[in-house]
């Protein structure tokens, strides 16, 4: 009902009520008139009115006529003007019509979708609609959203005249606003099974103090009905059969909180009763049975069972009966506690790869493929074996998805598999800025290509090659380099790396710059699974110059252009779950390095290195590393000396955190570091995450740089304790600490606190 109506209405009433002339009047005349979009049939107005014309007027029967115009749902306004005149009084019905719909648009309803706002707000084409009625059907909408935990969601519509009179369009314009923050995540009843291993498995999180930037903690009730599953596993997991996870119990905590609360029936943990094997023909039984590892009363774990299920088909599959299907019958007394376990075994048939077809990689080459598989045609159709070559598929990363399945062929007994891979982009091009605390202000180009095809002119993609050339500048630095991978070098597990490189460096030293020009070539091959033996060779030109005249002897020495020819051995054994943000696994290389002799150039030096990093996972995703490094150089021949850029330097945000970059062991009599032949460092860090690719650090770093090779002096180190952020960002990861000193040397004054700051992973 809108102001002017009933601003009309009570002027009209008062008239009637006061002016007495109006009382006995007569009527000589009714009308209609009409105001706004719609159209009014007079008509349908002039048959709600009871009113005659040569009638006494009568205030009450104009009344009763409104109401019913009203209440028809027709008209979106009634009022009545009475106008007095010569010989009695002119009474209009003054009608606002309510235009039909012709076109309804709604936009930003992105939770409920526009379809279920559609029916809720009770609209479709052809329907009156005005702004009273949207008013009223919006509430609808918005309980709705209210339900969803959606609390500042608001609607708004305009209305807007068609072409054809009486015709409007609707546009209904949704701000859902942010979805409620579950603040707080209870359980009852979860007597065996802590809470904090149940919410390790719960897709929904708790708010935490970055959520303003990752979102965490938003409330996602179908995560938390999936949750309810993966809950109900844990306690499967842990033999508790019976255990029941009950609806989540949502409510409000403020305006914006939730609070979640689970009840959970436990029930009693069941043990392994008896444990069968049937079904088996084509073999003896017990060499099947012998896979199964369950016995009597072990803890009737589901994913102990089906893991041993899954032995049972493997066991099968590795001799090429495919298709052999291991179904898990369960028994479970609640009276004695115990589960009885019947492995049925429906057994394959024995089958052979006539082809193996590859489907969906229009860029990779077949042979790239082809040659990391671990079947091939005429062998046993060994299904351990094909997944074997899935994965490897996978970790080429050229792939979002590679699925086989085999495919009967005339011969009985043969099977062609068929590999489908979809291919996903493998080039790249990054850019970015930053600021170390070694290398100050500094921005970066890179081009890479991940399947490279150095002959595949023009695409250049497709054969399973890898190219990198990146550009590092800054104000203490200028770098390029070129890095290309050939990973089967000759059609054999050989790789060939091939760098070509320039760096210059201004941040060595305040006194000094150095500028590397060269390359490098390299052979690897892999040794099983996790090793593999790299033999490389390098040669460049290194040049000291801008020496200041206020240097030491022994930097002065140093001013002046060297060449290098070296050859490296290095061992390397990699067993990590993840490259760069491992939670498991070891990381180990020793290296063995000669450089002149019998290789030439102007440097004789031999050293030795050890590195390795050990990461193991602890609760809730936090992981603990531990990672050492030792290394010591040696001239020999005609060299006097082992020159300043190929001594061992610590220090900075690398190595030993707390001090500055370069900064730990030997100095001259300046008080500038000039390295030393030996040296080692360790660190311990242990690792949390706080949100989604952000993760808390605390560490301890401690480590030395010795003077003489082969002299390790353990009483006089170096060691520093803090604490840092890790922000996970991909191609741009940041690494920020801050080091407080435990221990110094005597070539360093122990000083207060250090931040560091580092662009990249350290492993």
């Amino acid at each position: 009902m809108t102001p002017r109506f009933v601003r009309r209405t009570i002027l009209v009433l008062l008239a009637f009520l006061g002016a007495s002339p109006l009382r006995a009047a007569v009527v000589t005349e009714i009308g209609v008139r009409t105001q706004g979009y719609g159209v009014v049939d007079t008509n349908a107005v002039m048959g709600f009115a009871t009113l005659q014309v040569g009638e006494e007027y009568s205030a009450m029967a104009v009344s009763r006529d409104v109401r019913a115009m009203q209440q028809s749902g027709l008209f979106a306004s009634v009022s009545v003007e009475a106008q007095p005149g010569p010989g009695g009084v002119s009474v209009f019905y003054v009608v606002e019509g309510r235009p039909r719909m012709r076109d309804l648009e709604i936009v930003g309803a992105e939770e409920l979708g526009n379809r279920k706002v559609r029916t809720l707000m009770v609209l479709g084409p052809g329907e009156p609609v005005d702004d009273s009625l949207l008013a009223v059907r919006s509430q609808n909408v918005l309980e709705t959203y209210r339900k969803k935990y959606f609390p500042d969601a608001r609607l708004t519509w305009k209305i807007t005249p068609a072409e054809e009179a009486g015709w409007v369009n609707v546009r209904i314009t949704v701000k859902e606003g942010r979805r409620a923050t579950v603040k707080q995540i209870r359980f009852s009843g979860n007597r065996k099974v802590k809470a904090r291993d149940l919410l390790k498995v719960m897709k929904q999180r708790r708010v935490n103090w970055l959520s303003w930037i990752t979102g965490a903690g938003t409330y996602d009730p179908d995560a938390l009905e999936t949750d309810r599953e993966s809950l109900r596993q844990v306690y499967h997991a842990r033999g508790y059969l019976d255990a029941e996870i009950v609806e989540p119990e949502i409510k409000p905590v403020g305006r914006r909180g939730l609070r979640v609360r689970i009840a959970v029936n436990e029930g009693a943990a069941y043990r392994i009763g008896s444990v069968m094997v049937s079904g088996i023909t084509s073999a003896p039984p017990a060499e099947v049975e012998a896979v199964v590892r369950l016995k009597r009363g072990d803890v009737a774990s589901t994913t102990g069972m089906e893991k041993n299920a899954q032995a049972v088909r493997d066991w099968y599959g590795s001799r090429g009966r495919i298709r052999t299907d291991v179904r898990v019958d369960l028994v479970a007394d609640p009276k004695t506690r115990q589960a009885d376990v019947q492995y049925q075994v429906e057994e394959g048939r024995e089958a052979r790869i006539q082809e193996i077809r590859i489907r969906g990689n229009s860029r990779t080459k077949d042979k790239v493929l082809r040659r990391e598989l671990a079947v091939y045609p005429g062998e046993l159709y060994n299904e351990v074996k094909v997944r074997t070559s899935e994965r490897r598929l996978l970790n080429l990363n050229y792939f979002e998805y590679v699925n086989s399945y085999p495919s009967p062929t005339d011969d009985p007994g043969w099977y062609d598999l068929n590999i489908e891979v979809e291919e996903q982009r493998t080039g790249q091009l990054m850019a970015g800025a930053g600021f170390s605390s070694v290398d100050d202000l500094i921005g970066f180009v890179e081009l890479g290509q991940g399947n490279f095809d150095l002959f595949g002119w023009p695409s250049l993609t497709g054969g399973g090659q890898k190219l990198k050339l990146r550009a590092q500048f800054g104000t203490k630095r200028s770098d390029y380099e070129l890095s290309f991978i050939e990973p089967w070098f000759l059609n054999r597990r050989l790789s060939l790396g091939v760098d070509l490189f320039s760096h210059e460096s201004r941040y060595y030293s305040s006194l000094y710059d150095q500028k590397n020009v060269g390359g490098s070539l390299t052979l690897g091959h892999a040794l099983g699974a996790f090793s593999r033996v790299n033999l490389t060779y390098n040669l460049q030109q290194i040049d000291i110059f801008n020496v200041s005249s206020n240097a030491s002897t022994v930097i002065q020495e140093e001013a002046g252009q060297y060449t290098k020819s070296a050859l490296t051995l290095e061992l390397v054994r990699d067993s990590r779950d993840h490259p760069f943000i491992p939670s498991r696994g070891n990381r180990s290389s020793v290296s063995a390095t000669v450089a002149g002799g019998f290789l030439g150039a102007e440097t004789d030096l031999y050293g030795f290195e050890a590195r390795t990093s050990q990461f193991v996972p602890l609760w809730f995703d936090h992981v603990f590393n531990i990672r050492g490094w030792a290394g010591v150089v040696e001239n020999y021949g005609d060299s006097d000396r082992v020159p300043l850029f190929d001594r061992h330097f610590l220090g900075g945000p690398r190595t030993i955190r707390g001090f500055k970059y370069r900064d730990v062991g030997p100095h001259d009599e300046n008080g500038e570091p000039i390295g030393g032949l030996t040296a080692g460092f360790l660190t311990t860090e242990y690792t949390l995450p706080v949100a989604e690719k952000v993760r808390l650090a605390f560490f301890y770093d401690v480590g030395m740089v010795w003077e003489q090779a082969w002299d390790a002096d353990l009483d006089h180190l170096n060691s520093g304790l803090g604490f840092g952020v890790r922000f996970d960002l991909p191609g741009f990861p940041i690494q920020l600490d801050y080091t407080w000193p435990i221990d110094t040397d005597p070539e360093n004054e122990r000083a207060g606190g250090r931040f560091s700051f580092w662009i990249g992973y350290v492993y």
